[in-house]
């Protein structure tokens, strides 16, 4: 689709109509969680976190994937996502059914091969509903970001044959008892992970509680995570944690974290450990690389400091007219330079590598303060070795090269061009 047809397309009219409401409360709420904490001294000890922890990633995973495993997790590591799919085939009997909660990871790995043997019931409020809307999530933190609760009642009184009132209240309640009963009848549990720490903890940060019974009622409990989530200890994780709160949701702390360091176990019977007791029998990891160790390798390691709170979009100028369409399952700027690694330069530059104005919102947003604008500059620069250009910048360039400016030898002095062109 041209950008012109998706700018007036009504979809997403009606995202930048959901998106100016969320947004203004956000912000409200923002200012309220930050209000007793030093903002900087905050993104110091994060900035410093991450750095730490992709400068020594290597030695810190060989430390989580021992300290796990001696506990009872079983971990497997992934080269990429076929090996993410080869492995949850093998960990998931076919048709039966996965209730899974909210992940970007498994998100980017795709699932769609497994839905065709497997029921899949995504348990995050937003997620079924972009489920249920047959859409596309376009927010890492709220996905369902761009549904008006006008369309949603729409849809559940369509495919569900119910009739809610106009209000985000009653939309939740019916997502509750719909899901509730689903969650309690899996046997498998799909999640995601916000943060591993090296001394043996997995957590998963929520709201909503749907993760605490999604890795907590069905018999087993599996996980997949990019390497780029571990850190050294648990109070790193708990950091992370926090900060995915504020700036993710506007909140001072999660409702929930959940923290895993083994299969559900007791020691009542004379203190000897029996795996398996009311939680999960079993619980396995699955740590995939998928580009990440090639971006180290490449300088660019600002890129992995992410960690997925999603602040930098509210602000971004781009992202705040095409949502998903600015990136592709990882969004804005930061999207952009990973997805370079993971799907390659050609899908980078297909999604909006030259949408970007480099005018650094996101940058500023950025708990990490995460420099996107020259990762963005760097990830272009590969994109023109490949003669992956847009036309208006090979026009402007042919401009410069033949007349000295990007406009033509038509502009007169103090005419204002036609055309705008971004530096």
């Amino acid at each position: 689709m041209e950008l012109k047809e998706i700018l007036e397309s009504e979809r997403i009219k009606e995202a930048r109509k959901g998106f100016n409401i969320a947004f203004q409360i956000y912000l409200t709420n923002r200012e309220k969680a930050l209000k007793d904490i030093d903002e900087r001294e905050l993104k110091k000890e994060l900035r410093r976190i991450k750095e730490e922890s992709i400068r020594n990633l290597n030695s810190l995973k060989t430390m989580a994937i021992e300290n796990l495993r001696k506990h009872g997790i079983q971990v497997f590591e992934a080269k990429d996502s076929n090996d993410v799919k080869e492995i949850l085939f093998k960990l998931i009997p076919e048709g039966e059914m996965v209730v899974k909660s909210k992940s970007n990871v498994i998100n980017e790995v795709g699932i769609e091969d497994l839905e065709k043997r497997n029921e899949i019931i995504e348990t995050d409020c937003g997620d079924f509903l972009v489920q249920i809307c047959n859409e596309m999530g376009v927010h890492p933190v709220t996905p369902a970001l761009h549904l008006t609760v006008e369309r949603i009642v729409k849809v559940i009184e369509k495919k569900f044959g119910l009739k809610l009132r106009d209000e985000p209240e009653e939309i939740v309640k019916w997502v509750r008892s719909y899901l509730r009963e689903r969650i309690s009848k899996a046997k498998i549990g799909l999640t995601g992970a916000n943060v591993i720490s090296a001394d043996g903890a997995i957590f998963i940060v929520e709201n909503e509680g749907n993760i605490s019974l999604v890795s907590k009622l069905p018999e087993k409990h599996i996980i997949v995570a990019s390497i780029d989530k571990i850190v050294p200890s648990i109070q790193d994780a708990i950091t992370i944690c926090k900060a995915l709160a504020i700036y993710g949701t506007g909140t001072s702390l999660p409702t929930y974290i959940n923290v895993i360091s083994s299969p559900s176990k007791t020691a009542d019977i004379q203190k000897q450990i029996v795996y398996g007791a009311h939680g999960p029998k079993e619980v396995y990891l699955i740590l995939l690389d998928n580009g990440r160790s090639k971006i180290i390798e490449e300088g660019l390691e600002e890129i992995l400091y992410c960690i997925n709170c999603g602040a930098c979009l509210y602000f971004c100028p781009v992202y705040r007219q095409i949502f998903d369409n600015y990136g592709f399952k990882y969004f804005g700027g930061r999207g952009i330079a990973l997805i370079s690694f993971i799907f390659g330069i050609e899908k980078s530059f297909e999604r909006g590598l030259f949408y970007c104005t480099t005018c650094s919102a996101c940058k500023e947003q950025c708990p990490l303060e995460i420099d996107i604008p020259y990762l963005i500059r760097k990830a272009r620069e590969v994109a023109v070795k490949k003669n992956l250009t847009t036309k208006i910048n090979f026009e402007m360039v042919e401009n410069l090269e033949s007349v000295g400016n990007p406009f033509g030898e038509t502009i007169k002095e103090k005419e204002i061009p036609d055309k705008l062109y971004c530096c």
